[in-house]
């Protein structure tokens, strides 16, 4: 219950896990992942080593079969030749045709005589030699009769031998030519040629060994439960095998006889079915025949399995109480830690008042009085940060109060003195209609103007400066006309109010009151490099390069800039135009805001860079 309870209720991301989960698990890990690989790449090696000397202790036996293979072969290659070295036996050979049957008899007498002699000094395995012309004569150990109604002429390796000039091998098969067969041989079938003129065959030579021989020497080889031994020959025939077919079906003898012609080793491990095996494999080269060994890897591998295995369940039970130790020292070593956390949390809502108390010269000890010192100093800095950020609102109020009052002064003396005036003399003159309609416009224009610090639409600033512009065409009796050209599409765009209103009054100052020609103000809307630009363009006096220089690096400051910096042609009014850059920028980012051109003596365009899709909701930047 105790190690359970390590565990969450639940799986958690590995960033939500605790620190000491997570030390749990990756210890854990660690030490059961070390462990596992080591005793397996122990074992792997183990069993490679293991399978390597298996490999040359093989190789070794089966060499070794051959070798007595090769000394059996060789006994009825030297008996196939045996007629060459006895001058009485190949005259008969050769005087065969055209003679009495006393000679023929004699002959017989002869030629079996010496095949009777051939057959009492060579090995016991070998039971029969036949010399095959017209005639068939035999000399074995074992008394028996020629079958005389078998026509050898239609035997495959008699036809074959009367082609060959070397000799051939006769795969495993009953006996031939003879009545009543009893073993299981294989044979050397050699031609005989004429002494005295070699294009001509006399006949053939046939030797059977008994197949017991080569069992005999095979058996002694052990293979295993799953193993076998066999031997194959250059045409794919089975001359010995250790293993019934039935008992393992999934040995595919010839497949892995042409896996042997493509290798240059005299070993390799290979799959039959799905089981791995070793394979080593000999060749005995004068009949061509190869002894392939076949062992169980499984098997040869039993006793290290064993050992694997009891390696792997020592080293978990070793893990389990290594994890266990594990699990008892790390609760000791974090709880101290863990105490520390939680009056983080606590600090981290807010209380500031949480002391550690834990004891301890180490780094967990020095971690937690760095954590008092440190919550001492917060909260003297919170302290100290509260009265100055108290102060600098109280700045940021006072000078906020201050740019607006600045912007008010620009409209409202001089602007409302003269509106007033001019309503006045519209009175006395009897146009009542016409100053109703330009107090109803001056009381709008002093509605948006105390809204200043709220955000308004785009049409909402828009009749603002019809309003401000009807009544200054008004004023000036006709010199001053004006149009606005603004997208419809753009009337509902929220912009901070009033920010058209001290440029537009700029324009009127700069025109009407200083010449006496008749001024022109265009506001319309283009677009340029993804931005809402609107201008507002006057036929105004322009300015010289030098003033309008110095007019833009003031707005494009983001530092309060006095008075005495904002010089507009001679003129204090450019603290409105700095007042609207700032706003701008802080409402929508610096990439905005405004620019300025402008050429002496035709006129001056101001441009009011704002996003096209300007976010929602607030300030974006503040």
């Amino acid at each position: 219950m105790y190690i359970l309870s390590w565990f969450p209720l639940k799986f958690k991301k590995y960033k939500d896990w605790s620190i000491k989960f997570k030390l749990l698990i990756i210890s854990t890990l660690l030490i059961l992942c070390s462990v596992f690989f080591v005793s397996l790449f122990s074992y792997i090696q183990y069993t490679k080593d293991f399978e390597e000397q298996s490999a040359g202790r093989i190789q070794q036996i089966i060499e070794q079969v051959s070798l007595n293979i090769d000394a059996y072969i060789d006994d009825l290659f030297r008996l196939s030749i045996s007629p060459y070295f006895n001058k009485a036996v190949m005259a008969a050979l050769e005087d065969s045709t055209n003679s009495s049957e006393m000679e023929q008899l004699n002959r017989i007498r002869l030629i079996e005589g010496f095949l009777d002699d051939m057959m009492i000094t060579p090995r016991k395995d070998i039971i029969r030699v036949f010399v095959i012309t017209d005639t068939i004569y035999s000399g074995s150990r074992i008394q028996t009769s020629i079958d005389e109604s078998i026509d050898f002429h239609n035997f495959g390796w008699y036809k074959e031998a009367l082609k060959a000039h070397i000799p051939i091998f006769v795969p495993v098969q009953m006996e031939q030519l003879v009545k009543a067969p009893k073993f299981k041989v294989f044979s050397v079938v050699n031609q005989i040629r004429s002494t005295r003129n070699t294009d001509r065959v006399l006949g053939v030579i046939k030797v059977d060994a008994n197949y017991a021989g080569i069992q005999a020497i095979c058996s002694k080889v052990n293979m295993g439960n799953e193993g076998n031994l066999y031997i194959i020959d250059g045409n794919k025939n089975i001359i010995y095998t250790s293993a019934n077919d039935k008992d393992n079906p999934d040995m595919k003898y010839i497949d892995l006889y042409e896996k042997i012609q493509h290798t240059q080793k005299t070993h390799f491990t290979t799959y039959i079915g799905k089981k791995p095996f070793l394979i080593n494999f000999t060749k005995i080269g004068r009949p061509n025949w190869t002894v392939v060994a076949v062992n169980s890897i499984n098997e040869l591998n039993k006793k290290a399995s064993y050992t694997r295995n009891i390696a792997f369940f020592m080293a978990f039970v070793c893990s389990f109480f290594a994890i266990l130790v594990l699990i008892i020292f790390i609760k000791r070593f974090l709880n101290p830690l863990l105490a520390i956390v939680k009056l983080m949390k606590e600090v981290q809502h807010g209380n500031l008042s949480v002391i550690f108390c834990g004891a301890g010269n180490d780094e967990i000890g020095y971690l937690g009085s760095s954590f008092n010192t440190m919550v001492s100093k917060i909260s003297e800095m919170i302290e100290q940060n509260t009265n100055l950020i108290k102060e600098v609102y109280e700045a940021k109020f006072l000078q906020k109060e201050a740019q607006i009052n600045a912007l008010y002064s620009q409209i409202r003396p001089h602007f409302i003195y003269n509106t007033l005036n001019m309503i006045s003399l519209m009175v006395q003159c009897g146009k009542y209609e016409k100053a109703v309609d330009i107090i109803n416009k001056l009381s709008s224009i002093l509605r948006t103007m105390a809204n200043q610090d709220k955000d308004t639409t785009l049409k909402s600033e828009i009749d603002l400066l019809n309003s401000y512009l009807s009544i200054q065409s008004s004023r000036y009796d006709g010199r001053l006309e004006y149009s606005i050209d603004i997208d419809k599409s753009l009337f509902s765009y929220t912009i901070p109010s009033l920010i058209f209103q001290p440029i537009v009054e700029n324009s009127v100052i700069h025109g009407c009151e200083i010449k006496k020609d008749k001024t022109f103000i265009r506001i319309y809307n283009t677009e340029e490099d993804g931005c809402i630009v609107f201008n507002i363009y006057d036929n105004g006096k322009g300015m010289e390069p030098e003033v309008l220089k110095n007019l833009q690096e003031n707005i494009d400051k983001m530092e309060n800039t006095s008075t005495e910096n904002a010089k507009f042609s001679g003129s204090k009014s450019g603290i409105g135009l700095i007042n609207v850059n700032k706003r701008i920028k802080i409402r929508f980012g610096q990439k905005y805001g405004l620019k300025i051109s402008s050429i002496a003596g035709i006129g001056t365009c101001v441009k009011i860079v704002l996003p096209k899709h300007p976010c929602k909701g607030g300030n974006i930047n503040v």
